[in-house]
């Protein structure tokens, strides 16, 4: 019998994307590209109008565009290029109903993926529209830092003591410096180094032994919000997320204190000086460096749920009423156990009757979905993600979708579509949950 719990109950519904799009039309703002701007994202086109493109174009609608001073940096799109082999995988498509319930195409075409907008000349700005979020104060003021010790191979300061290097937004803003011309197209940066576990909450900045896929990057729950921590993941290991920091450089703070106690005394002396040389650093510059204890603390008392990466998820959640987060009605033990049986399927009728215990969960999470809350999605579509597997896309895609959606996090729909077009294992040895 379906737990009371979860029957439907009377509460409104918000209005889907489509409807608000409909009366608010005339009130979205203006692409501050103007007529240079030739992004494609669906996305960016459903935010932001585009005068120029439309069949009649009023003279009064005509943007004005700010020209910006010589001192500005130009920056440049990043060529993309990690030295690694992308794998063409066939692309997932979306259910209908979340096209057609929330108004959002999503049926790209994967040529469209590397098609971008010209580089703004704002450094920030720039990074922002190609990965869709915002970098904190403490990754450029890393940047710094990193520069002030190793001027010539910024990428690499840390390879040689550490064995880590800088990727990602660090390669577009090392682009930004050497280049002179921009350029309009590039490789989808969404997908780089992006490793297979990873969540589109979270974003790759340094990686270190890739035979075992060890990476560090940003958490955050929100696309539109700052990073709620630093965090890494060893692809080989599996999915589970280690929270470290809330900023860089506490966490490269940790590894200089775990690697020194592991190396003879003359290495030892050389990390020891440069773990100096960047606690000063943050010191004078007001950043803190705290325990990972303390970030492990203020982590549990936020979010709501574990989900399989460990690291859990944070969602609104009305005090008085409890409503915006419902637990799953199933064990995370049982989900995993409910996935093996599917993976490991015979056939796809064995498939097929296996899938019946997951799909009576997605039911749970509509009825969920219908009462306002909306975290029951997120759990699932994240905990199927993670446990990983390629029949399970289409579900994600699904649950993901809705979810991100409702919860106006749309850009890790973006992030999350482009990564399973090219899902792939980084690590070189492979492992299973």
């Amino acid at each position: 019998m379906m737990n009371s719990k979860l029957e439907p109950t009377k509460r409104k519904r918000i209005k889907t994307d489509e409807e608000y799009s409909d009366e608010h039309s005339e009130h979205k703002p203006l692409c501050k590209y103007g007529e240079k701007c030739y992004q494609k994202n669906s996305y960016h086109l459903q935010k932001f109008k585009h005068p120029h493109r439309d069949p009649v174009v009023k003279p009064e609608l005509k943007l004005q565009v700010k020209e910006k001073s010589d001192e500005s940096i130009t920056c440049l799109m990043s060529s993309g290029s990690t030295g690694m082999k992308e794998q063409e995988t066939p692309a997932e498509s979306t259910p209908s109903s979340v096209t057609a319930e929330h108004g959002i195409d999503y049926q790209e075409s994967k040529g469209d993926d590397n098609e971008l907008a010209h580089s703004p000349l704002d450094v920030k700005e720039n990074i922002k529209q190609k990965f869709l979020v915002e970098m904190p104060d403490n990754f450029y003021q890393f940047w710094s830092f990193c520069q002030s010790i190793c001027q010539q191979n910024t990428l690499e300061s840390f390879k040689a003591s550490l064995g880590l290097q800088l990727v990602g937004p660090f390669e577009l803003l090392d682009k930004t410096q050497k280049e002179s011309k921009p350029k309009d197209k590039s490789d989808n940066l969404l997908t780089q180094w992006r490793f297979y576990y990873d969540p589109p909450e979270f974003q790759t900045v340094m990686v270190g032994d890739l035979s075992k896929g060890y990476h560090i990057g940003y958490f955050r729950d929100a696309p539109n919000e700052m990073p709620a921590f630093v965090g890494s993941n060893t692809e080989s290991e599996g999915c589970v997320l280690t929270p470290m920091s809330d900023n860089l450089f506490s966490a490269v703070s940790q590894m200089l204190s775990v690697t020194v106690k592991k190396v003879d005394p003359f290495k030892k002396s050389q990390l020891m000086s440069l773990k100096k040389q960047l606690e000063d650093w943050a010191n004078k510059n007001g950043i803190l460096i705290e325990p990972q204890n303390q970030i492990l603390k203020k982590r549990k008392k936020l979010m709501v749920t574990k989900t399989f990466y460990e690291c859990g998820i944070v969602v609104p959640v009305d005090k008085r009423t409890n409503v915006g987060y419902r637990q799953i009605p199933e064990t995370s033990a049982n989900i995993k156990k409910i996935c093996k049986k599917i993976v490991e399927s015979q056939n796809l009728a064995e498939q097929n009757k296996n899938s019946d215990a997951l799909q009576e969960l997605v039911t749970y999470v509509q009825y969920a979905n219908d009462e306002s809350d909306y975290g029951m999605g997120l759990e699932l579509g994240l905990d199927l993600l993670a446990f990983g597997g390629e029949v399970f896309h289409p579900t994600i895609l699904h649950l993901l979708g809705v979810a991100y959606e409702l919860l106006e996090r749309k850009e890790f729909f973006v992030m999350l579509k482009t990564h399973l077009n090219n899902r792939r294992r980084l690590a070189t040895a492979e492992t299973g949950n």
